[in-house]
């Protein structure tokens, strides 16, 4: 009995591991790529959940035509049910709401509640709904995208969801650091092109993306959507371009040996490098799966930083103060690979000054990464670090 359980139990973790490389091999087949060109806009940036949500809410009141949102997840909570009641609310007045959430961040969207944003004419809708073939591979493949276009006028981007822990309000978490832009101006019918390409794969509708009559922008700004096959190529670009200085937050540091390499040339270039991640972790073993990574990064000049003031979910990359990298994907091999994600970038360097001080001043309150922490870590993390190299994949 005990070997025909090792059987079925090897024979499982086989059709997974099949499932996954063919299902793999397929996406990179057909990757669904958005190619933009650089544009303008004019953008506002939010690191407090509380003043985003004022100002999101506050736009989606004043709609008079059209609201249409893209968030990986929206929580179970107070803040939910006042966003989703402004969006029933708006629908009842003839506005077109138009909201989807990733089907996988999305599992407390239970029936009743897409009947009642049915009910009031809400359109509703479920992103990367995992089926056959590849089960396994299409199940890990999330759209981690966080968009809203609002009468084609104002958008949103950036790494915020919807729910009370991005206001700082659970014990767990405490403050909860992120970025998020309010933009104006042409880009915004770009991320309204992305809104709708994704529409489309959950609907099957074909509509245009609104055109903005506004002005031009004050400030370029470029908007890169990926689909699991081109960031790698754009952080290697990133990484290869600097000269100074390497400023780089995210929630999750799990780097491809490729982009482990262009860090450690950088830092061999005298390239000064930072990086910052949360001392809490929001899921399991990815602290732990970043633990090798930064030894080497640490050993090699880097200074790394633990954020310990909340949790750190900011997702940035500054390059010598002249061009910064805001948006919703992470430093990990799930945003690499995986994921749908939207990146915004800047180059005004007014506004990646103050992006750099934000940077600093949240390093202030970290802990450093060294040989003293290291020396300290508990056997459980230990033991999590050797589980962790086999589940970087999914990490």
């Amino acid at each position: 009995m005990t070997a025909l359980i090792i059987v079925l139990i090897i024979l499982i973790v086989f059709l997974f591991f099949l499932d996954f490389k063919l299902g793999k091999s397929r996406h990179l087949r057909n990757p669904r790529t958005i190619p933009l060109q650089e544009t303008s806009g004019d953008y506002h940036l939010y690191k407090n959940g509380s003043a985003l949500y004022e100002d999101l809410f506050q736009d989606i009141v004043n709609a008079r035509h059209q609201v249409h949102i893209l968030f990986f997840l929206v929580d179970n909570d107070y803040i939910s049910e006042n966003f989703l009641d402004i969006l029933k609310s708006k629908a009842k007045e003839g506005v077109s709401v138009r909201l989807i959430l990733d089907r996988i961040g999305g599992y407390k969207f239970n029936k009743k509640v897409r009947m009642d944003l049915k009910k009031a004419g809400v359109d509703f809708q479920f992103a990367e709904k995992p089926g056959f073939p590849y089960f396994f591979y299409r199940l890990q493949r999330r759209n981690h995208r966080k968009i809203t276009v609002i009468d084609g006028e104002i958008g949103y981007v950036g790494g915020f969801n919807i729910g009370k822990n991005y206001i700082g309000e659970t014990a767990k978490f405490g403050n909860w650091r992120d970025y998020h832009l309010r933009l104006r101006g042409p880009v915004v019918s770009q991320l309204h092109t992305i809104f709708l390409d994704d529409w489309y794969l959950a609907t099957g509708q074909k509509d245009e993306a609104s055109i903005s009559n506004q002005e031009e922008g004050t400030h370029k700004i470029r908007i890169v959507p990926t689909d699991g096959v081109e960031l790698e190529d754009e952080f290697d670009r990133m990484i290869q371009s600097a000269e100074h200085e390497i400023l780089i937050g995210t929630p999750y540091f799990i780097p491809t040996q490729r982009i482990q390499l262009a860090l450690l040339n950088a830092l061999d270039r005298d390239v000064s490098l930072h990086i910052m991640i949360p001392m809490k972790a929001d899921h399991p073993f990815v602290k732990e799966a970043a633990i090798p990574y930064l030894k080497e990064m640490h050993a090699s000049g880097a200074q790394v930083h633990f954020y310990d003031a909340g949790f750190y979910h900011s997702k940035t990359i500054i390059i010598d103060g002249n061009f910064a990298d805001i948006g919703t994907a992470n430093f990990d091999r799930r945003s690499l690979f995986l994921n749908k994600e939207v990146n915004t970038y800047v180059y005004d360097p007014s506004f990646i000054s103050d992006l750099k001080s934000m940077y600093f001043d949240d390093a202030a309150d970290a802990v450093p990464f060294d040989e003293h922490w290291l020396k300290r870590r508990s056997p459980a993390t230990r033991i999590n670090q050797i589980i962790a190299v086999l589940l970087r994949p999914f990490l």
